[in-house]
């Protein structure tokens, strides 16, 4: 889907400004322990399937929504794993637009099978634990898996 209107209409009051963001993060596992991840279409970046909260949306609610524009099928959410921040998650786009996310990462299985939405994401594939290591995941992601317990700090 792109930006949302609520961004839209606070990026053009703010400019390319510092926004605190809440987002969701998608931790979804098959049954062989492989973790879905998804590649940016923007800038090839694998990551994990989510997105911001909406205003007056639950993250629950955004969970569901980012999985079905994401990937297209529903989603079961289960535990929510933590919330994650910090100067890690600051993000800097390529059109200037700075971002400091504060990431509900959830567990979560799917209910059919995935396909990339071709507009945020160019492809979704099922990854081992071991395959992890040598994807181009960008600083953020990266150091989400490692928060969430799926790669050790020093696989970078």
């Amino acid at each position: 889907m792109g930006m949302s209107p609520f961004l839209l209409e606070i990026r053009r009051l703010v400019g390319h400004r510092l926004l605190l963001l809440p987002a969701i993060s998608l931790i979804i596992r098959d049954h062989h322990d492989r973790l879905l991840l998804g590649q940016a279409k923007e800038s090839g970046v694998w990551c994990t399937i989510g997105g911001m909260v909406e205003p007056d949306e639950s993250p629950i609610e955004a969970a569901h929504r980012e999985a079905h524009e994401e990937i297209g099928v529903p989603v079961e959410i289960g535990r929510l794993i933590g919330a994650f921040g910090g100067p890690q998650y600051r993000v800097t786009y390529s059109n200037d637009d700075q971002a400091s996310y504060v990431i509900m990462a959830y567990e979560a299985t799917l209910a059919g099978e995935p396909t990339a939405d071709d507009d945020e994401l160019s492809t979704v594939a099922w990854f081992e634990p071991g395959e992890l290591d040598g994807l181009d995941l960008g600083s953020l992601n990266r150091q989400l898996l490692i928060d969430v317990g799926v790669l050790t700090p020093t696989a970078s």
